[in-house]
């Protein structure tokens, strides 16, 4: 993954653009940990008013998406923290299995397999395989090493793969 630099000065300009191509990964990154489309929007937000706040303070060395998905994640874990009943995220239940598994499409499936997930598994995975960064890189950013990282991603992918071979069997044979 490319790094960016800091300019000397981020420039509302540069900041403007650096927004713009990162707001939808920052949203999805939210949403894997929150699984609240209007926590997530709040989250980003804050995140990168965080961010334009401390851009002048900002190491020309360091990989700027990094660092906002950084904040970002630090951001969901306040959000969390603060709602009454945290434990419901952590310990989603299974939902009953539709009996229409025909018209439920690969996205939908995969979104109720990511619900079973604990909330670092989801964040790897969501880190990982839909936002492209390296496992190095999501180390930078949950502050875990990269055998934990890989150690993680493991285990939720395996526990991805057993929810849809048991609850979606249809759809596990068609893989």
């Amino acid at each position: 993954m490319e790094r960016e630099k800091a300019p000397e000065l981020f420039r509302e300009e540069d900041f403007e653009k650096f927004f713009k191509e990162n707001e939808k990964t920052a949203f999805s990154f939210a949403y894997s940990i929150l699984m609240n489309r209007e926590d997530a929007k709040d989250a980003v937000q804050e995140g990168f008013m965080k961010f334009y706040k401390a851009r002048n303070r900002l190491d020309a060395n360091r990989n700027l998406k990094a660092y906002l998905f950084q904040i970002v994640k630090n951001v969901c874990f306040d959000i969390l923290n603060s709602r009454k009943n945290t434990e419901e995220i952590e310990n989603i239940p299974l939902k009953e299995i539709n009996n229409r598994i025909e018209s439920m499409d690969r996205k939908k499936i995969i979104k109720e397999a990511m619900k079973i997930l604990n909330r670092q598994e989801r964040m790897v995975i969501s880190l990982l395989t839909f936002e492209g960064f390296s496992s190095k890189e999501v180390g930078e950013i949950m502050n875990i090493s990269d055998s934990t990282v890989r150690n993680h991603f493991m285990n939720g992918r395996n526990k991805i793969k057993n929810f849809i071979i048991k609850n979606y069997p249809d759809y596990a044979r068609a893989l």
